[in-house]
């Protein structure tokens, strides 16, 4: 895998982290056997959790599973960002939202 690919929702509370686990349970089944992607676990942050993947190329992936993550942002879910880096790198790159402004951190 070259990337880590991060989705970070809004909220750290027990109902977000509840949404977030199945959102991840979801991504582990569909990419079960997959060789372009692996889901890494979630990671709460200051405010926010993180979901991380590890990619042969996030924005692939990202292409990929985002009509799956707009489902669970349509069920009370707030998406704020989807960035990735590489493995051994330290800055992101945001792919969501186009308009983004500032930097990605995982909070």
């Amino acid at each position: 895998m070259n990337h880590q690919l991060v989705l970070q929702f809004q909220g750290d509370d027990a109902a977000t982290l509840e949404k977030v686990i199945e959102l991840e349970d979801q991504l582990i089944e569909a990419l079960d056997g997959s060789t372009a992607a692996e889901v890494d676990g979630h990671e709460p942050g200051d405010g926010v959790i993180n979901l991380v993947l590890l990619a042969k190329n996030a924005a692939k992936v990202w292409e990929k599973i985002e009509p799956m993550i707009e489902e669970a942002a349509s069920d009370d879910l707030e998406i704020s960002a989807v960035a990735f880096r590489p493995l051994n790198g330290e800055e992101f790159t945001v792919l969501w939202p186009t308009d983004f402004e500032g930097e990605f951190e995982m909070g």
